[in-house]
């Protein structure tokens, strides 16, 4: 099992990727594929808040959020919960995008540091990032070494008995 979800999407999904310690953005444009990708990876969307990584400062904007998970009923299987986070996290992220101007947004809860970037030359859309968390089902293996140690732990189960 990966400790890292976001370590199962595809390379073509990583590359565009900002990464700051565990947390991994992407461009909001680019959050639908990130969605889809993750859902095809059975992973299960949690959702994100809007960022803005500026050198030597990170301005998030926690109330421009989406939470897939937070209407979740009880009782659902896995693959219910990755379907219905998914589809929950493209209208939620949908309904976002039409409500905030996300530049607006940075620049009226951090003006200090936004004016100072831009008057140093900085272009404020090259540090906006979404950042979005998933997570793996920790009761199926998604990494072939996971499965590599299952199977040889069964192995090693059978010669005992023998």
């Amino acid at each position: 099992m990966h400790d890292r979800p976001d370590m199962v999407l595809p390379e073509t999904i990583r590359s565009i990727a900002s990464r700051s310690g565990c947390k991994w953005g992407w461009r909001p444009d680019a959050i639908p594929q990130v969605i889809d990708a993750a859902e095809q990876a059975g992973l299960l969307n949690i959702g994100g808040q809007l960022q803005f990584r500026l050198p030597g400062a990170t301005c998030e904007c926690y109330w421009v959020e989406v939470d897939a998970v937070a209407q979740e009923p009880r009782g659902l299987r896995w693959t219910e919960r990755v379907a219905r986070a998914a589809t929950v996290a493209r209208q939620q992220f949908a309904d976002i995008g039409n409500r905030y101007d996300f530049l607006s947004e940075g620049r009226d809860a951090f003006p200090a540091a936004f004016h100072a970037y831009e008057a140093s030359g900085g272009n404020l859309g090259d540090c906006l990032w979404f950042i979005w968390y998933l997570k793996a089902d920790r009761t199926r293996p998604t990494d072939i070494r996971s499965r590599v140690l299952g199977l040889i732990r069964a192995f090693r189960r059978h010669d005992r008995q023998q």
